[in-house]
């Protein structure tokens, strides 16, 4: 028993020393310009998994490049990210995904076809999108929704 308990205490241990090790870098372990350029993600950033912290690194590498009003739009939308629910975070890189994967230059064209809308269509197209339904979830365990048929009979009826 006590045996056990300790495997069992080792093995909590050994996951979180893990756990501590895939989520590095710290905040205090990134540059000066890598927490300049990520400023806006700091409050968040020891609950960021490894992926997504190398994925703001990658983006951070391009700050220094970003003219001054560049810079100042990108600490902008990632302020509005670091505000988004869990569910809203996953929608926009979902959407981020499906936009970059148009080809460039048909991207563009449709960017370039919105931006000569006149701007009551504009907000029309914006108000439909914000009011499109969402996406159907699949039922959660202690959700009410009934299989649409009986469950097959794991025994043999008896005679």
């Amino acid at each position: 028993m006590a045996r056990g308990a300790l495997l069992a205490g080792l093995l909590v241990l050994c996951a979180s020393v893990w756990a501590q090790g895939g989520a590095r870098p710290t905040w205090s372990e990134l540059t000066n310009p890598q927490r300049e350029a990520l400023a806006p993600l700091a409050k968040e950033w020891a609950s960021l998994d490894a992926d997504r912290k190398r994925k703001w690194l990658e983006v951070a590498a391009k700050y220094p490049n970003l003219s001054p009003g560049g810079k100042q739009k990108m600490h902008e939308r990632m302020s509005e990210f670091a505000r988004l629910t869990p569910e809203q975070k996953n929608t926009a890189r979902e959407n981020f995904r499906k936009a970059y994967a148009v080809p460039a230059e048909e991207r563009q064209a449709k960017v370039q076809k919105f931006q000569e809308l006149p701007e009551d269509k504009k907000k029309e197209l914006a108000d439909r999108a914000a009011t499109k339904a969402e996406t159907p979830r699949r039922p959660t365990p202690d959700s009410k929704v009934k299989p649409a048929h009986p469950p097959a009979r794991t025994e043999p009826q008896k005679q």
